[in-house]
């Protein structure tokens, strides 16, 4: 695991590998800053939302659709051309955090409220812009990722210590059979990435790295990371070889010993990913 950005990032997360341009996108979400890393020439540049973003996806259309404070935009990859899209304030006083477009156009995400007391939920964007609410009673809502095959959803709800499964309908986005699919010891899920072989990596808060997997949900290996607060994970590069990693430094009572907090990181598992989906809408 090696600092390929030294960014200091408060709260970094949503990492996303944009094929589009060969980049990888991420937020610093305290801040509201929505980054753009291109790991070929080292350059990071972003641009400030104005509130909390909670996660970045691509749009298929071009630009970008983002999970905020209050709501659910697109804008330009720039940040131009801002339009919310649905005005979301449930819980009140909460916010959007973790999300993700999948392979067929949705784009899901989920709220929050500090401290996770079980009144947030769970969102997808259609194509056709409506928005639904799929989960209720949530406490922090996390990572998100699909099987190759599309037929499984996994999900962290952060508070609950663990990995769920559902059975997934790529052709409607209904979700049943909710189970758990993994307990965390190690800290607390944050987010989560899959790979190409259904193997499921899990970015351990407080917990100094990322837990992956199997499909049938045994343990198959852990990745130490120099921060305690890793937040998400997401496969990126050519041939989707590269596994990137966000972290935070926020609420850390010892930065001294971990410099890099904050810091997005990068390895060569061995393993390939999946691309990422884009908001077909």
């Amino acid at each position: 695991m090696e600092v390929v950005l030294d960014a200091r990032a408060t709260l970094g997360e949503g990492p996303v590998w944009d094929q589009r341009e060969h980049v990888l996108r991420w937020v610093d979400i305290i801040p509201g800053l929505v980054h753009r890393f291109d790991p070929g020439t080292g350059e990071d540049t972003c641009f400030e939302f104005g509130e909390r973003v909670g996660t970045v996806a691509a749009r298929a259309s071009g630009g970008l659709v983002l999970a905020t404070a209050t709501g659910i935009w697109t804008c330009a990859a720039d940040g131009s051309g801002r339009r919310r899209l649905h005005e979301v304030t449930d819980p009140p006083g909460g916010r959007f955090n973790d999300g993700k477009a999948d392979p067929w156009g949705r784009f899901w995400a989920g709220t929050m409220l500090e401290p996770g007391d079980g009144a947030a939920a769970f969102y997808r964007l259609d194509q056709d812009g409506s928005l639904h609410t799929v989960l209720t009673g949530v406490s922090v809502s996390n990572g998100i990722g699909w099987s190759p095959d599309g037929r499984t959803m996994y999900y962290v709800d952060t508070r609950t210590g663990g990995v769920d499964a559902f059975d997934h309908d790529p052709g409607t986005g209904a979700l049943t059979g909710r189970r758990r699919f993994a307990d965390v010891d190690r800290g607390w899920p944050d987010g989560l990435t899959v790979d190409a072989e259904g193997g499921v990596w899990v970015a351990l808060w407080d917990g100094w790295g990322l837990l992956r997997y199997t499909p049938d949900g045994r343990l198959a290996g852990t990745v130490e990371v120099p921060a305690r607060r890793v937040t998400s994970c997401a496969f990126g590069g050519p041939g989707l070889s590269t596994l990137y990693v966000t972290s935070a430094r926020v609420g850390l009572s010892d930065p001294d010993r971990q410099p890099h907090a904050g810091a997005v990181f990068a390895c060569e598992p061995g393993v390939s990913g999946q691309p990422a989906g884009a908001w077909g809408g």
